[in-house]
């Protein structure tokens, strides 16, 4: 099973590039375990050291590169003088209990212990990472490894308090048997845990580049559409009221013309950051194309509405994006218009676009709600 995991993991590496060095830790963990179990199911045929000392050595060379696979899934690196170290160490220990009779129940400690604490550690990194826990897949990791370490912990406990040890890791018994389940099973299920995780990710990531708007971080004009009209068809209190923003950067092109088109892509998502941050309390936004964004806001109340669409203009306003010694001042004219349902969407959106118009027009710098002046422009 341990070679078979080996198997799996070489295997995913192609599809799976992105995180090729992680995988290619957890097929060598995977071989070493593997290993390490033929050299141990074939003592009696072979000399005490290579059948005792190294199959231990071997299998707990095993889980520590597993761990180390795992950090590295999750894009943390241990320093190689680390990993390195822990390798020395453990086999130093292995050479030091080597294959004395007397030392047989040190020996199952020993490896128990290993065991215990390399996936405990780990575990317990999953838990006090918040980006981790966030992933559910990363909890059923977390808790394989969780189970896998008190499998060993019970196995040392048992030992430690007087549990035969004449078979080694074969002796017979129902505890035994139920560690070598346990053992047996643990490489594949680690292999599906990790490939599920890694399908969620490409899963994830497809969804992102598909509803988001590259250059800026917003929704894409396709999935803000779809976003406000699920919005709208949900039931909100009586007097709730519903807008559609345009908004339009003032003079863009002069940005683009003046300090290159480099500079006009920063001020492209600054323009997403600042707009994002002053209608994020009540609505959300995306870009609809070039220096166009949209935007829809809940109010409770129509004056309400009135004085966040207007903050949020003079947000923009009060927020210049410095290049160098520039000061680039970046202002919109914005559309609004109430929208009373998700299927008027389109309609709305007329209207909002020949608001638009009338605020460029008009002198920029200003909302224009269905033709009504909302704020005079700043010169």
């Amino acid at each position: 099973m341990a070679a078979l995991g080996a198997l799996t993991f070489a295997a995913l590496q192609p599809m799976y590039r992105a995180d090729a060095a992680s995988l290619r830790r957890y097929a060598a963990a995977m071989a070493t375990t593997a290993a390490g179990l033929l050299l141990l199911s074939m003592r009696g045929l072979l000399p005490p050291i290579l059948a005792h000392a190294s199959a231990n050595a071997l299998m707990s060379f095993g889980i520590v590169a597993c761990v180390d696979a795992t950090m590295r899934l999750f894009g943390r690196t241990q320093p190689t003088w680390l990993f390195v170290l822990q390798l020395a160490g453990l086999a130093l220990l292995w050479a030091w209990l080597d294959n004395d009779p007397q030392r047989a129940r040190l020996r199952v400690v020993a490896f128990s212990a290993v065991h215990t604490l390399w996936p405990a550690a780990i575990a317990w990194m999953i838990a006090r990472t918040p980006q981790w826990r966030r992933q559910g897949y990363a909890l059923a990791l977390r808790w394989l490894f969780v189970g896998y370490a008190g499998a060993h912990l019970a196995r040392a406990v048992t030992v430690w308090l007087g549990a035969s040890v004449s078979g080694g890791a074969l002796t017979p018994g129902t505890s035994q048997i139920a560690f070598v389940l346990i053992f047996v099973v643990s490489p594949i299920a680690l292999a599906q845990i990790v490939q599920m995780i890694l399908h969620a990710r490409v899963s994830g990531e497809l969804h992102r580049r598909a509803t988001t708007d590259e250059l800026t971080g917003l929704y894409s004009r396709a999935h803000f559409f779809e976003l406000a009209r699920e919005r709208l068809r949900r039931p909100y209190p009586a007097g709730t009221v519903h807008y559609l923003l345009m908004i339009d950067l003032d003079h863009f092109k002069s940005v683009n013309d003046r300090y290159g088109h480099s500079v006009g892509d920063r001020a492209l998502r600054h323009a997403a950051r600042v707009l994002h941050g002053a209608i994020r309390p009540s609505g959300f936004v995306g870009r609809y194309g070039g220096e166009e964004f949209c935007a829809l806001i809940r109010s409770h109340s129509d004056d309400g509405g009135k004085r966040i669409i207007d903050g949020v203009r003079k947000a923009l306003a009060a927020a210049p994006l410095r290049s160098g010694d520039a000061v680039i001042v970046l202002t919109a004219s914005i559309g609004a218009v109430p929208v009373g349902d998700a299927e008027s969407l389109e309609r709305v959106l007329v209207h909002a676009d020949h608001c638009v118009y009338r605020a460029k027009a008009e002198g920029r710098n200003r909302v224009v709600r269905l033709g009504e002046i909302l704020a005079e422009p700043i010169v």
